[in-house]
């Protein structure tokens, strides 16, 4: 493993939630990276559910973006995180680790209901 330069990860969770049928319901983990390298790189992230847990395969390889929406994440599991650089068909050491959990929104506490 060669690092050729500092991966800077962070994660953006975005919740689930239910709406109006009309609505397209969506929810996932965003990831967010600055590279800070030299020349063309291309980026794989790895994904585990125990800290310290990021082995091959990856969940995504081949990112030619600093981001990344886990839309296969589910709700309630936590789950960590970390980024590679490949450069030249040289993959880097991993990112420091993140984490995210999605949490739903807070079912009501009251529904209404009727009798008819």
């Amino acid at each position: 493993m060669h690092a050729f330069a500092k991966l800077i990860l962070g994660a953006l969770i975005v919740l689930c939630g239910v709406g109006a049928l009309s609505q397209t319901i969506t929810h996932g983990v965003t990831l967010t990276w600055t590279w800070t390298g030299n020349g063309t790189a291309s980026f794989n992230v790895y994904r585990s559910t125990v800290s310290g847990g990021e082995t091959q395969p990856a969940l995504a390889s081949g990112i030619t973006t600093p981001v990344f929406n886990d839309v296969t994440a589910a709700v309630n599991t936590m789950y960590y995180y970390t980024v590679t650089s490949v450069v030249g068909g040289i993959e880097s050491a991993p990112s420091p680790e993140v984490s995210a959990q999605i949490v739903p929104p807070n079912a009501p506490t009251n529904p209404e209901t009727s009798v008819h």
